[in-house]
């Protein structure tokens, strides 16, 4: 029986042909969200981060337990008549359809989900808009962070582009489509009809370089590596203590009139003409920032942090991910969920509390076709036509 729930999307129906990373977190915010989430998988072999690993659980991918919970897992082979006939039926009941297949794909398929059920809201996840001379390319986080500039801006002032050790591109494009998706149900309240969307992999890491984007537009002028300072902010980066690294966020004037005054006891830095204002600091970068970086490395990362804090200078230190885990403000974020193959392990929870309270993790990563049985009863086909596609593959 499923839980009593009054999550925003508690009735919603999500039909999720998509696969790897940006699609299944789109839609594991749907399920974070209150959907039901039917997730459909190739037969044999299933979504491919199931196998993306070390590290495994028990067998059990870490990746895909990442991006799938609280969702059930169909196979179904849609290119077999009765498989798509399965898809079909599913479309027909489904408030969101969505899926990542390239458009050749979606021709060789007929996958039109609002040819069949007009009131569907419809995400297709990209590499690429479908507009565009690339839509038929395959769309890779990779390629997104190094097609967009996201690489180019990322890295030493001195290194090599870097890719950000998160496939984020994968993450914003996921938190794209969870928004448009909501709005289009919105939408669909005022006037009872669905709606097509698409999100590309480039197009969501081009328009998250906000400010940096804007910049280049503004100046015609190709954007800069700064490694972990910061372009138009001083002091805004890491220093390092005498242990180990530390990141300041002197956003204004006075936070640095502060840092000078109160955290490193030299107010004529603050004083002087070249560092008075930000635009002086940017300006002055190269003079101003070994002189900090020479007075931090007397103390501890930890001494200065809480100097920066009474302060009210924002820092904190660097941390390991492992060591953030752990850290008292992160632990609730972090809930043990029950498997059925591994037993218990912990994951990260969705970050959003609704008045005040967290939202429950949901359930564990479906295993491969575990709901399969029980959904194609739903959807009106009995025992003998179900072994019948059990065993033509169609499932």
């Amino acid at each position: 029986m499923r839980r009593k729930s009054t999550l925003p999307l508690e009735g919603i129906l999500v039909a999720d042909f998509s696969r790897v990373l940006a699609g299944p977190l789109a839609t594991q915010l749907l399920a974070d969200s209150g959907a039901r989430v039917i997730k459909i998988e190739e037969p044999g072999g299933g979504d491919e981060t199931r196998r993306w690993g070390p590290p495994f659980v028990g067998g059990v991918s870490a990746y895909f337990l990442s991006v799938n919970r609280g969702k059930e897992s169909v196979t179904l082979n849609l290119k077999s008549e009765d498989g798509w006939e399965a898809a079909r039926r599913l479309i027909e009941r489904a408030d969101v359809v969505i899926d990542n297949f390239l458009p050749v794909q979606k021709q060789s398929l007929r996958f039109a989900p609002r040819h069949i059920n007009p009131r569907a809201i419809h995400c297709t996840i990209a590499g690429f808009d479908s507009d565009s001379a690339e839509a038929n390319t395959p769309g890779y986080d990779l390629l997104a962070q190094a097609g967009s500039g996201l690489m180019s801006i990322t890295g030493e002032e001195d290194g090599p582009p870097m890719k950000i050790g998160v496939a984020l591109a994968d993450v914003l494009t996921a938190h794209y489509a969870f928004g448009a998706i909501c709005a289009a149900l919105r939408g669909r309240e005022r006037t009872g009809e669905g709606s097509s969307l698409e999100v590309s992999l480039f197009g969501a890491t081009i328009a998250s370089l906000v400010n940096v984007a804007q910049n280049v537009l503004v100046t015609d002028r190709e954007a800069g590596r700064y490694g972990n300072a910061h372009p138009s902010i001083v002091p805004y980066q890491v220093f390092h203590g005498s242990d180990r690294s530390f990141a300041i966020g002197a956003g204004t004037d006075r936070h640095f009139t502060q840092l000078c005054e109160r955290v490193l006891r030299r107010p004529e830095l603050a004083r002087e003409a070249r560092f008075a204002t930000n635009a002086h600091r940017v300006q002055h970068r190269e003079t101003l920032l070994p002189l900090l970086e020479e007075a931090f490395r007397k103390r501890t990362a930890a001494q200065w942090v809480a100097r920066c804090r009474r302060a009210g200078i924002p820092a904190s230190l660097v941390r390991g991910v492992r060591e953030a885990l752990r850290t008292p403000i992160a632990r609730p974020l972090v809930e043990t969920i029950e498997h059925p193959q591994i037993g218990s392990y912990d994951a990260v929870r969705n970050p959003v509390r609704i008045d005040g309270r967290r939202r429950a993790i949901g359930s564990a990563p479906p295993s491969l076709g575990q709901h399969t049985n029980a959904v194609l009863r739903e959807l009106g086909f009995d025992r003998r036509s179900i072994t019948a596609m059990q065993k033509s593959g169609s499932i």
